[in-house]
C-alpha cells in the first residue's frame, strides 16, 4: 500500500468533497468523466459491510427524513462502482437510509474508484470527525486497518489526527469481554468506564456490579484501584474470586473506620468480617463506634 495514498486520504472527507473540481465522477449516462455530482436511482446504492458504524439512532434519521423531504440532500453521498449498475456506499449511509424514509428516487453522488482499505480508512475518517462511532465500532476499525491493511499506529495517528497512545487504549478496548462490549457498544457504560476495565480478570462482574450500582467513571476508577492495590483479592479457599459486592462493602467500611477492614465468605451466605487495628487506642475507637 502506498504510503502517498495513506497521505492524500488522511486530510479527511471534507476536504475530499470539496475537491469535487478535480474528482473523477461520472454521470450514468455518460461515459466521460463529469467534475459535477451525478444522480442515480436510489435503488443502485447498498451500504458497506465493512462500515465501521453499526447502530443509527432512528429518531435523528426520521428528523433528517424530514430535512430531506423539505430541502432535498445538500451533501453528495460518496460511492464507488461495483459491478451491474451497483454502488456501494462510502460515506452518507446516514443521508442514504434518511433519503428512503423521505421518498426519493434519486439521489445525488460522487462517484470514486477507491480500494478497500481506501472505503474504510475515510468511512471511519468521517464518522470519527462527526463523533457519530462508539468507542467499540472505532477500535473495531482502527483494527481493521491494522490487522487486514497493514496499517502501523503511526499510520493511523496521522490519518485521524489522534496520539499514538489514545489509539493504542482505544484498541485495548477489544481485550475486554463481548458482554462489557456490548455494554459500551449499547451505551450502558461509557468509554470512560470500558478503559478502567481493561486488564481485569473479572471485568465483566465489575462491570455488571458498575452497573447495578449506577457508578461515574471516577467511582468506578477509584473501586478498580481498590481491587487492584488489595494484597488478598482471593479468599482463602484457593482460587475462588471474592465477590464485586463484598469488596465493595471491604471499601465502604474501611473508608468510613479509617481502618483496614477485610471479609472472608465462606459456604452459603456465611462470612467473617475482620478489623484490623495496629494499638489499643484504634482499639478503643471501633468499641466506641460500635456501641453508639
Amino acid at each position: 500500500m502506498a504510503k502517498e495514498k495513506k497521505k492524500s486520504l488522511g486530510k479527511g472527507l471534507a476536504a475530499l468533497i470539496g475537491d469535487l473540481g478535480e474528482a473523477e465522477v461520472r454521470d450514468l449516462n455518460s461515459s466521460e468523466i463529469k467534475t459535477e455530482g451525478a444522480k442515480i436511482p436510489i435503488e443502485y446504492l447498498e451500504p458497506n459491510r465493512n462500515q465501521p458504524r453499526k447502530t443509527f439512532d432512528e429518531d435523528s434519521i426520521n428528523e433528517l427524513a424530514q430535512s430531506i423531504k423539505e430541502k432535498g440532500i445538500l451533501l453528495p453521498i460518496l460511492v464507488r462502482p461495483l459491478e451491474e449498475k451497483k454502488y456501494q456506499i462510502i460515506a452518507g449511509e446516514r443521508r442514504w437510509r434518511a433519503a428512503q424514509k423521505a421518498n426519493l428516487h434519486e439521489i445525488p453522488v460522487v462517484i470514486k474508484d477507491l480500494e478497500e482499505n481506501e472505503v474504510l480508512e475515510i468511512a471511519l475518517i468521517e464518522n470519527i470527525q462527526r463523533e457519530d462511532l462508539t468507542a467499540i465500532e472505532e477500535a473495531s476499525g482502527l483494527n481493521k486497518l491494522l490487522v487486514e491493511h497493514n496499517y502501523t499506529q503511526k499510520d493511523l495517528s496521522k490519518i485521524i489526527g489522534k496520539s499514538r497512545s489514545n489509539i493504542a487504549n482505544t484498541l485495548r478496548l477489544l481485550s475486554l469481554p463481548h458482554k462489557v462490549q456490548d455494554f459500551v457498544q449499547r451505551k450502558i457504560l461509557t468509554a470512560g468506564h470500558a478503559r478502567s476495565l481493561v486488564g481485569l480478570e473479572n471485568a465483566l462482574s465489575i462491570a455488571q456490579f458498575a452497573i447495578k450500582k449506577k457508578m461515574s467513571v471516577r467511582q468506578l476508577e477509584q473501586y478498580v484501584n481498590y481491587v487492584k492495590n488489595r494484597k488478598n483479592i482471593k479468599s482463602s479457599s484457593g482460587n475462588t474470586k471474592k465477590d464485586p459486592n463484598a469488596l465493595a462493602i471491604e471499601k465502604s467500611l474501611s473508608d468510613h473506620l479509617g481502618l483496614t477492614v477485610t471479609i472472608k465468605q465462606k459456604k452459603g451466605e456465611q462470612g467473617e468480617l475482620k478489623v484490623v487495628y495496629k494499638n489499643f487506642e484504634q482499639l478503643d475507637y471501633i468499641i466506641k463506634r460500635l456501641n453508639k
